[in-house]
């Protein structure tokens, strides 16, 4: 079996068994199916168009990074590829795969550049789910009152500082390389030092850079949102404040590559979080798994789109 082959099995085995330990260990299986079988219809619609309008959201700021520098690309095409991409995320051997399905995509536009503009997305990203991250934190801190708020808060402000000044001193420096050390005369390393530098120009747009972390934080909230329409929709009274509180932290937990799309990391996350605040296991259980629900049938329009489904095995050859 190949490498990637064994980590995919690896990684499947992972997830069935926290989500087996979840719903019949921790949770009440029958109780759990019953909330689900009866949730309301509308409610579960507004998940799925928010999951939907999510991914939007996400391919929308992408594409603020591909349009900034001049790649001609139409949003519908990134969407269609950012979607490609969230759904092979699931089955994919690690993260960059999924991301190798939005370079191959758009590679007519410039492979360099496209990866150039993922690596952005990415920092920006992590910051930004930092930020959300500390409020989330202060929230629950507050709402549990055993939790030290003063440390936790001082604890995130540090890592959230260290991250953007490490983010802007990666732009100086590629910008720097690419001026002054002019790496693409260099004979070693030419599709790197091309990244390099269409990295270093976004230093040039500090206005394209705040408002896109801007939308990040925008989008982690999002996700709070959904959960709590879920929640409406199964007919239990979870305030707002307490989703924003604990999904973002359980969704932050399922970047860790140990389960296929974190499914089971971040359940049983949000399980543990949504308990500290009093929601039952099998309650804070329902909500996620309607969650995930509504997010793969947001995803499902993907396994239709011909021209995306063959970017999976290019993209797992790419890893």
């Amino acid at each position: 079996m190949r490498r990637g082959g064994m980590g995919t099995l690896v990684r499947l085995t992972v997830t069935i068994g926290l989500l087996t330990a979840l719903v019949f260990i921790i949770a009440d299986p029958r109780e759990v199916g019953t909330l689900i079988a009866n949730i309301a219809l509308l409610p579960l619609i507004g998940a799925i168009l928010l999951s939907l309008a999510d991914r939007f959201l996400m391919t929308y700021k992408w594409w603020l990074l591909l349009r900034s520098r001049e790649l001609v690309v139409s949003l519908w095409i990134a969407f269609r590829a950012y979607l490609a991409s969230s759904l092979y995320g699931l089955v994919l051997p690690v993260t960059v795969g999924a991301d190798a399905v939005r370079i191959l995509a758009l590679r007519h536009l410039g492979m360099m550049e496209v990866t150039a503009s993922i690596v952005i997305e990415r920092g920006l990203g992590v910051i930004a789910m930092g930020a959300v991250g500390l409020v989330s934190c202060l929230l629950l801190a507050g709402t549990v009152g055993e939790i030290e708020v003063g440390r936790v808060t001082f604890i995130l402000v540090a890592a959230i500082a260290t991250m953007t000044i490490l983010f802007i001193a990666s732009l100086y420096l590629a910008d720097y390389w690419a001026t002054e050390g002019q790496p693409t005369k260099s004979p070693k390393h030419p599709r790197l030092a091309k990244i390099v530098e269409a990295y270093g120009r976004y230093r040039h747009q500090p206005g394209l850079l705040s408002g896109f972390f801007l939308l990040s934080v925008a989008e982690s909230l999002l996700c709070a949102l959904i959960a709590y329409i879920a929640a409406i929709g199964l007919g239990l009274s979870v305030p707002l404040h307490i989703l924003i509180a604990t999904v973002p932290l359980a969704l932050a937990s399922a970047r860790l590559p140990i389960s296929l799309g974190g499914f089971g990391v971040q359940e049983g996350a949000f399980v543990f979080l949504a308990g500290l605040v009093g929601v039952s296991s099998t309650n804070a259980l329902s909500i996620m798994l309607v969650s995930d629900i509504a997010m793969l049938i947001a995803l499902l329009p993907s396994v239709f789109d011909n021209s995306m489904v063959t970017l999976k095995r290019q993209a797992e050859n790419s890893v």
